[in-house]
């Protein structure tokens, strides 16, 4: 029985240890992910707390299709839409980008981050970040999803509630989006393309 599996048990169990675990394991992820959907590192931990809550009471509900952390990323990609629909969130859409020093807090300085062309840590430098920020959020969560968790095309279908064919898509013209907003920030086409942004949406 793997890991997900005993605390999957555990959570069914109510054991609230199993919880402290697996925010453990996951809470990075699961807050960056708030943070670069909605662009506010105090809503994002706001969003981060109620999905391990959601988990926690929903776990009766988890169909063991995909991995526990895939269903993580659904609830959090759900509770950030549902905060996105708000009124109060759009008036503070206006604001300014997340500044460097929330970004660090965020990213609470982990050590996975990698250092190959293509892979999640292109997402991590600040002129990126802001660029993403400043896509509509369907596309904002299929570059994070595709790009930061390096996820295959058919699990963020699942997390989209999408077919993978509409993901493609949506992942085409999120990177073309993208693409014009860098080379207007200054951004040379070698230099982007060497951050993995010309890739094909193949996987």
């Amino acid at each position: 029985m793997n890991e997900e599996k005993r605390w999957i048990d555990r959570l069914r169990r109510s054991d609230e240890s199993a919880l402290g675990e697996l925010m453990d394991r996951y809470g990075n992820e699961v807050l960056r992910t708030a943070a670069l959907l909605l662009k506010d590192s105090h809503l994002a931990e706001d969003v981060s707390q109620e999905t391990f809550l959601l988990a926690y009471r929903r776990i009766g509900q988890f169909r063991g299709e995909g991995s526990l952390k895939s269903w993580l990323l659904q609830i959090t990609v759900n509770l950030c839409r549902s905060r996105m629909r708000r009124s109060a969130w759009k008036r503070l859409l206006i604001g300014s980008p997340i500044e460097d020093g929330e970004i660090r807090q965020v990213r609470g300085e982990t050590k996975d981050i990698g250092n190959t062309p293509g892979s999640r840590d292109w997402i991590e430098r600040l002129e990126l970040r802001e660029s993403v920020g400043k896509l509509p959020l369907p596309y904002r969560e299929t570059i994070v999803l595709y790009y930061f968790h390096d996820m295959p095309i058919r699990d963020m279908a699942v997390i989209l509630g999408e077919k993978e064919n509409t993901v493609k898509s949506k992942l085409l013209r999120a990177r073309k989006l993208l693409r014009l907003q860098l080379e207007e920030g200054g951004w040379r086409d070698e230099e982007i393309a060497g951050e993995g942004i010309g890739e094909q949406a193949s996987r």
